[in-house]
């Protein structure tokens, strides 16, 4: 864990690496706010562009501190440590400089867990449109975008997908190739999934993109599961070829250095 004053002089850092993205290459923000289900929002309305501009949007834990300006810059992982941090903002800083400038869509789900941090979200992005998930007490009045949309907070499935298809019409997409798109929408993976083993065992897939899953969670998870526990990580040693009948895998790592071991071992790793 960063310290206070590391973590002021961290804030501001990425505050101004962010303004600089965003400032070079001026991309459309569209934020996802609220109480109700705001990752199904922001995965629709993502599969609704991705086909037709670039788009980039946040994933897991909204809520931890510096995804959004990661996200902003366009990094791979959120860094968990020192050294992290500092190649992470060496290579931002070079990208913004030689980079050309390239027009792109930021789909950015802002959590809350408190006032001052989501206040520090929006002025970072100065969304032009707002998509707004059942209650968001904490969104101030003056904290307005262009274009609003509200999706109640009692509304189903098909309320989050309605939404998404009108911001796909403010990009001058039909409303009948967003359905099409849609078709093949799929709800947000959960963070920590079980699946079955080839071997016959169980693999608790707790592989992440930025963030990983909170401990607790794991645990309460992993506590009623009967068996033998083996838990792997990016930096494991020899790993098994197979998770046998009565084993359970706990994979706890990034994706991009997970994914192929969890591709072998389960049976629908990508289910």
């Amino acid at each position: 864990m960063l310290k206070k004053p590391l973590r002021r002089a961290l804030r501001l850092i990425l505050f101004g690496l962010a303004r600089w993205a965003l400032a070079k290459h001026q991309p459309t923000v569209i934020a996802i706010v609220g109480e109700g289900k705001t990752a199904i929002a922001r995965e629709a309305i993502y599969t609704i562009l991705k086909n037709r501009f670039p788009t980039r949007r946040n994933l897991e834990n909204p809520d931890a501190e510096f995804v959004l300006p990661l996200t902003v810059v366009g990094a791979e992982e959120y860094p968990t440590s020192p050294i992290g941090w500092i190649t992470t903002i060496v290579r931002t800083v070079g990208r913004l400089l030689f980079l050309p400038k390239y027009k792109h869509v930021l789909v950015l789900e802002i959590g809350y867990t408190n006032k001052e941090i989501f206040d520090y979200f929006w002025q970072v992005t100065q969304p032009q449109i707002l998509v707004r998930c059942g209650k968001a007490p904490y969104l101030s009045k003056d904290q307005t975008a262009s274009s609003t949309f509200v999706v109640d907070e009692t509304e189903d499935l098909e309320g989050y997908r309605k939404a998404a298809v009108k911001v796909g019409e403010i990009f001058k997409i039909a409303p009948k190739e967003s359905k099409e798109a849609l078709e093949h929408f799929s709800l947000p993976r959960p963070r920590i999934r079980i699946l079955p083993a080839r071997g016959g065992g169980l693999i608790v897939d707790a592989t992440y993109n930025y963030f990983p899953p909170k401990e607790k969670a794991l645990e309460e998870i992993l506590e009623p599961l009967p068996g033998k526990k083996l838990i792997f990580t990016a930096e494991s040693g020899n790993k098994p070829k197979e998770i046998k009948d009565g084993e359970i895998a706990v994979l706890l790592g990034p994706t991009r250095k997970m994914g192929h071991f969890l591709a072998e071992l389960a049976k629908q790793p990508w289910a």
